[in-house]
């Protein structure tokens, strides 16, 4: 992942520890996922549940899950986390600066 937005600028990781965020959504994605799996495999084989194939397709969502949903889950972050701390202004001229830098390069 790029450090910045290359059309405006903005620091994604705007401290340490930034995508705390990211992974606990993912993470909930994940629960989501596999509950999904879990009663709608065990729902389809009732009444005589297959908890071989319920195994399966609960490792498999836990698997893929979390690798599919992880770019939504740093997007959704980054819009929660701007939303609940808006971008101060000394951001906002840094942004600029780094967009100005990458268009102009080293001109003088």
């Amino acid at each position: 992942m790029v450090e910045d937005c290359p059309r405006c600028g903005h620091r994604f990781e705007r401290e340490d520890g930034y995508w705390l965020g990211s992974i606990t959504i993912n993470t909930a994605a994940m629960l989501i996922g596999f509950a999904i799996a879990f009663v709608s495999t065990t729902a389809l084989t009732w009444p005589d549940p297959n908890w071989t194939l319920v195994l399966v397709v609960g490792v498999l969502a836990n698997i893929i899950v979390p690798i599919v949903f992880h770019p939504i889950s740093r997007t959704l972050w980054i819009a929660v986390e701007i939303a609940a701390n808006p971008i101060s202004e000394e951001e906002e001229r840094a942004a600029h600066d780094r967009v100005a830098e990458r268009l102009l390069g080293d001109v003088p």
